[in-house]
């Protein structure tokens, strides 16, 4: 941030860097609404009584763990990954948006 005293007063001028950081961050959070979707998407998609309600007298096949397969395991894979992603976009808003105030 540059600031020029002209006509009495000071003129704040924003560095280029500033300047990028604001143009990027509504493309970042627009990233982080379509990723919180697709977390949604794939949390519902997920098999039901997976979790530790069979553990605690809910629908299981004989055992309380269940081996992930073929499309269920790519499922399972992509919401860890989507939650990464989301996690790191909403650290680098906060970390961008610190640098410009």
């Amino acid at each position: 941030m540059v600031r020029h005293w002209s006509c009495g007063w000071f003129v704040k001028y924003e560095s280029e860097d500033e300047i990028l950081i604001q143009q990027w961050i509504p493309a970042i959070q627009i990233a982080q609404i379509v990723l919180a979707v697709a977390v949604v998407f794939f949390i519902l998609l997920q098999v039901r009584g997976a979790g530790l309600g069979s553990a605690f007298g809910g629908s299981s096949a004989g055992s309380v763990f269940k081996t992930r397969r073929g499309v269920e395991k790519l499922i399972f894979n992509m919401t860890i990954i989507f939650v990464v992603l989301f996690a790191a976009l909403c650290l680098l808003l906060v970390f961008l948006q610190s640098k410009t105030s």
